[in-house]
């Protein structure tokens, strides 16, 4: 009788009929039809319960594709394996040590089941309703910014139970004293647990990121987004894919307020309003995560993963984005997949967004200003340019790249990358001789004029007199920033001496004034006060000086003398080398190069640094893109 009551239980659910989308979901489901079907009919008895019938149907029509990927080992064993994964020198050991194993991976629609779906869209139900901001949520944002029952690929739980537990106070506190949905957003954001940034944390469910507190800004915004929707706020995970000139992209989080509008927020860190970097930094594109999946054709598979069927461009809620066309230089012949808007990361095209073309030409829509991009389609996995690289300006114009040949020009580089302007914290700056300890007699030997270059500069000093003490002086708000000082003998002897100047440093740090004469380019001092700051050197005994040389304060960005540097160009399909040349004394190379292109320069030495960076000449000086 028992056999017989489930058997009917089994036909009664498989034989119901649904539309044609919830049934080809329910066909991959396999042997877990019957939970998705459930739900399904859970929702479908009472005419009252019409709309959670609709909100099942959005989120079992959406389900596939979505997934669970963790290591099936302790939570304390990953935690602790994480903590020294990119440090360790055998991350085996580690694996075989904590029992780590292969990361498993379980597919939604073949193992959620129909008691956490049924839970899931209740509680969400709830806080919806009993919210004071809930009138203001229309189903199809519900559906969106608080129905979903995953944020990403973390392993499930009940983790609204737990985030309604733990936020019982604010949670209350919210009806009896009602507020908006950003001010609530602000006041639980503030409580959340203040993240250490750790790229080697896997993705996380609520309950991992609440006890470990770790991980990448992914994390944050899930966090954020896990915590809001559980107690009834609509929010969103946002995110770019490449900052301007960096391989990296960054997320973010966006409240929905009763006006519909979206203000972004940092999960963890900042309150909706305040600054952060999803904010302010220069963005190439931006997008929203959606559960929904998106008509934006995304099926080429030639793309990081990011680029998917599952998010929106948002680019338009944000400053600083317009639309552009550009005329169609090159199409394959028979080629039917998009244009893809690529920009420049590190001596690499990545794909930020995608456009639309014609015979005529290709438009991309809100796309960021100040920033470097080429235009490419991809033949077999294969970068084809579309057009020639372009930089759109903080005016909206676009200026092309095409090496001019015909205008050849010698150049001298002294960065591999960008770095803070600190070199003008030397202009006005002055070297100074005297015989009396205090420097009351000091006499000028130099100003420096005009902001230097990052390399080595040297003065010839036409000074008759003899002093026993030399120094730079710091010009005023400089801190007295200086890598490298060296003075010499009119013999070119370097003189020697022991090292005077201000005492200690800015924040305490090692970068004192002795930095100065240690031989090595990248430290610097850096004062401990802004004004009249100074180092230099007692000779012991009165000296003539011939010459000084002197290298500004740097990120560690420069040319090292004797290492061997290859110079790359693009010439319209790919980067072509220039060649490979030394670095000098000064730490520069020189090179002939054409005008109006696009470079990048690389070291090939033991200590190759991994970071390329792109750059143009004006003047023929390095402008970094």
């Amino acid at each position: 009788m028992k056999n017989t009551i489930i058997l009917f239980v089994i036909c009664a659910v498989s034989c119901t009929r649904f539309s044609p989308e919830i049934e080809a979901v329910l066909q991959q489901a396999g042997n877990n039809r019957s939970e998705l079907a459930q739900v399904l009919k859970h929702y479908g008895r009472d005419p009252a319960d019409s709309l959670k019938l609709r909100a099942a149907e959005f989120l079992i029509v959406n389900m596939p594709g979505k997934y669970s990927e963790y290591y099936d080992a302790p939570w304390e064993n990953v935690a602790t394996a994480c903590l020294r994964w990119s440090s360790s020198s055998d991350q085996q050991l580690i694996v075989d040590t904590y029992h780590l194993g292969e990361q498993v991976r379980r597919d939604d629609v073949k193992h959620i089941t129909a008691g956490y779906l049924i839970d899931n869209i209740d509680l969400a139900f709830r806080v919806w309703e009993e919210q004071p901001w809930g009138k203001h949520i229309p189903f199809d944002l519900f559906c969106e910014e608080i129905l979903p029952y995953r944020i990403s690929t973390e392993p499930l739980e009940n983790w609204r139970e737990r985030a309604l537990a733990s936020f019982a106070d604010l949670n209350r506190s919210f009806k009896e004293h009602p507020v908006s949905a950003v001010e609530a957003c602000s006041k639980v954001n503030s409580l959340l647990p203040r993240f250490r940034m750790d790229k080697d944390f896997p993705v996380m469910s609520y309950s991992q990121m609440m006890t470990s507190s770790r991980g990448p800004c992914e994390s944050m915004a899930a966090l954020a987004a896990f915590t809001m929707r559980a107690l009834g706020i609509p929010v969103t995970v946002d995110f770019t894919p490449q900052w301007s000139n960096k391989n990296t992209g960054h997320t973010w989080n966006s409240v929905c307020d009763s006006t519909g509008k979206h203000i972004s927020f940092m999960g963890a860190q900042s309150n909706p309003g305040k600054p952060h970097q999803g904010a302010t930094w220069n963005k190439s594109k931006v997008y929203r995560h959606t559960f929904a999946r998106q008509q934006n054709g995304m099926e080429d598979n030639i793309s990081p993963e990011w680029l998917n069927a599952y998010i929106t461009d948002i680019s338009s809620e944000h400053k600083g984005f317009i639309d552009i066309d550009i005329d169609v230089r090159v199409k394959p012949d028979g080629h039917a997949g998009h244009v893809y808007l690529t920009a420049m990361g590190e001596a690499a095209w990545n794909p930020v967004g995608w456009g639309q073309t014609d015979s005529q030409k290709i438009t991309f829509s809100s796309i960021g200003v100040k920033n470097l991009y080429l235009p490419v389609y991809y033949i077999d996995s294969i970068q084809v340019s579309a057009h020639d690289p372009f930089w759109l300006r903080g005016d909206n114009a676009l200026h092309f790249f095409s090496p001019d040949t015909s205008n050849m020009q010698q150049i001298a580089l002294t960065k591999f990358a960008p770095s803070f302007d600190w070199n003008s914290r030397m202009r006005r700056g002055v070297f100074e001789g005297a015989n009396r300890s205090d420097f009351s007699d000091a006499q000028r030997l130099y100003t420096i004029q005009e902001t230097p270059e990052t390399c080595f500069h040297e003065v010839v000093i036409d000074q008759q007199a003899r002093f026993r003490y030399v120094r730079y002086l710091s010009p005023p708000g400089a801190s007295c920033n200086v890598a490298e000082i060296e003075f010499y003998g009119t013999d070119t002897a370097r003189l020697q001496g022991t090292v005077i100047g201000t005492p200690g440093a800015w924040g305490k740090s090692s970068n004192t004034c002795d930095k100065v004469f240690d031989g090595d380019p990248v430290t610097y001092y850096d004062a401990a006060q802004k004004n009249d700051a100074w180092t230099g050197l007692d000779l012991d005994k009165p000296k003539r000086i011939g010459k000084i040389r002197f290298l500004p304060r740097n990120d560690g960005n420069i040319l090292y003398p004797s290492r061997i540097y290859e110079l790359f160009c693009w010439n319209g399909e790919d980067w072509q080398s220039l060649g490979k040349e030394t670095a000098t004394d000064n730490l520069t190379v020189s090179y002939k190069v054409p005008a109006n292109a696009l470079f990048y320069l690389e070291e090939l030495s033991e200590k190759k640094r991994t970071a390329t960076h792109v750059f143009t000449i004006n003047n023929k000086k390095q402008q970094w893109m």
